[in-house]
């Protein structure tokens, strides 16, 4: 590889990746992080409570399936 290819893919990649900024540190990102987690309220979906019920209705059914289910874990 010679130097022009060099300068070439050196230019390549300049452009490709974007420059990063000033790189200045912003403090903290903890309290940024929990803010955001408490704002989110937590939601779950009717599939996902449909197949616990499902799941919990099965081992009251079939209780001696539940120490296989514990050994797959």
């Amino acid at each position: 590889m010679n130097d022009r290819e060099k300068e070439k893919l050196t230019a390549l990649l300049q452009s490709a990746v974007p420059p990063m900024g000033d790189g200045a540190w912003r403090g903290d990102l903890w309290p940024r992080m929990r803010r955001r987690l408490d704002h989110r309220p937590v939601q779950v979906a009717w599939f996902d409570l449909a197949l616990a019920g499902l799941a919990a209705a099965g081992f009251i059914a079939f209780p001696a399936v539940i120490p296989w289910v514990l050994f797959q874990c």
